[in-house]
């Protein structure tokens, strides 16, 4: 098996495209979760669960409106930039514009509803200020969506690198000179700033056509049309996988309990960097595939499916053996019982995982108007559980609530819609390893 996978990305050139690739998306994140693991460590026993669980609150309250600010165009303007019905300078200069409108979206929206839920806490409301306007600069990444079409995942890599030194530089130097939460916050947003500045010159050294940024009317007009069903799913999305440590601040009284519940799913999320690279690499030949090639882009599909439930199921298990060694070493004995909740939490990975792959072929097929029906069900499933199990079982029961909507989003709700069955197929086959070996041996 090893023989015939190493022989196939050595001569399908478009496999060996994706796997180096992907090699750069996984090198540059092994990079920052080396470091990342160790900084969040360092900062977690700084701050205590406490401060810890305020930062988290914070960054998961605004992530609930993210979709506001990206708009779903991660995925469609990637294909509008491989289709080239628009010009290049076009469709990047009126992303960047929709997006920056989005991000100060966002940043009213979310001001607005934290005043609601927290109106004696001045604090958390300029935490919630700071974070969300970091939503305003990221505008910048549309050129990663650039990077993505072509596949030139390296220039990305080595500025996230740089930017990711610089910052944990900062962190340490917070933390040596006691700083608190809100500095903290202050760091997020100069991330988002030195990545944004570091894509801008890369795109104006590395593009091949010299195309003038512009903004047109009829193509926003065009990609908001279609992407009103991805905007609320992305809402939807990020409300079933961060409601959990918002209603956590809520409905506990103090933000301890987001603290340690935080530490549980960082350390879970960990190795999402692996099934994500893997995702954006299969992107673009997916998407060129399906205009080519029907048998040859099902297939790739089926062996996308296989790696990322695979590599998914492989890292829970190892997890499930090492949660209490990992945390203790991590965080200390404050967040021990973290450990507990991270082996719950890791298997909702997985499934998420799951149905960010299966996206590219909603997408693909036009349908991806249906993740909506999906997520919107996992959502209402997730809110539901979370009022009923965190007042009993706390972190636990948010766990377990976030883990039953992953699975009811990406693998239950789609099998009873007909038009999707097919994609079903492919994922339920993948869960089998007889599947990767037929793969490979056709080739």
């Amino acid at each position: 098996m090893a023989y015939k996978l190493s022989k196939y990305f050595r001569t399908n050139n478009q496999a060996s495209r994706v796997l180096k690739n992907s090699g750069w998306l996984v090198g540059d994140k092994v990079f920052t979760m080396i470091i990342g693991v160790f900084v969040t460590a360092l900062i977690a026993r700084h701050f205590g669960p406490e401060g810890f669980g305020q930062y988290n609150y914070v960054i998961a309250f605004v992530t609930l409106f993210t979709a506001l600010s990206t708009l779903g165009l991660e995925t469609l303007t990637v294909k509008s930039l491989i289709e080239k019905k628009y010009d290049e300078g076009t469709i990047l200069g009126t992303s960047l514009i929709l997006r920056f409108l989005g991000g100060i979206l966002l940043t009213i929206f979310s001001g607005i509803v934290i005043r609601i839920l927290e109106p004696e806490n001045n604090y958390i409301h300029v935490l919630v200020l700071i974070v969300s306007f970091s939503m305003v600069i990221k505008s910048l990444e549309v050129i990663e969506y650039w990077i993505q079409a072509h596949q030139n995942a390296k220039i990305s890599s080595l500025i996230r690198m740089c930017a990711y030194l610089i910052s944990a530089g900062m962190k340490i130097l917070l933390v040596v000179m006691d700083g608190g939460v809100f500095h903290y916050t202050l760091i997020y947003t100069v991330d988002s700033l030195i990545v944004g500045l570091g894509l801008l010159m890369a795109y104006r050294k590395y593009r091949i056509y010299k195309s003038k940024w512009s903004v047109s009317i009829d193509y926003s007009k065009e990609i908001l049309s279609q992407s009103w069903p991805l905007i609320l799913s992305g809402l939807m999305i990020t409300l079933y996988m961060k409601i959990d440590q918002v209603m956590l601040g809520i409905m506990m009284n103090s933000k301890s309990e987001v603290g340690v519940y935080s530490a549980a799913t960082q350390v879970a999320s960990m190795w999402y960097f692996v099934p994500m690279a893997i995702i954006v690499s299969f992107k673009p030949v997916i998407m060129k595939k399906k205009t080519e090639n029907e048998a040859s882009y099902l297939s790739t599909i089926q062996l996308l499916y296989t790696i990322i439930i695979w590599i998914s199921i492989c890292f829970g298990t190892i997890i499930i053996f090492s949660s209490n060694f990992i945390i203790n070493i991590l965080f200390g004995s404050e967040y021990l019982e973290a450990a507990n909740i991270l082996s719950i939490s890791v298997w909702a990975g997985t499934f998420a995982m799951i149905g960010t792959a299966s996206s590219i072929w909603l997408v693909c097929e036009s349908l991806h108007k249906y993740n909506l029906v999906f997520v919107f069900s996992g959502a209402i499933a997730n809110v539901i559980l979370n009022l009923i199990m965190i007042p009993i079982l706390g972190g636990y029961g948010a766990a377990i609530a976030t883990l039953s909507s992953q699975i009811l989003t990406n693998v239950v709700t789609p099998i009873f819609f007909k038009k999707i069955r097919v994609n079903m197929i492919l994922i339920y086959k993948a869960f089998t390893l007889s599947i990767l070996k037929n793969l490979f041996i056709k080739k």
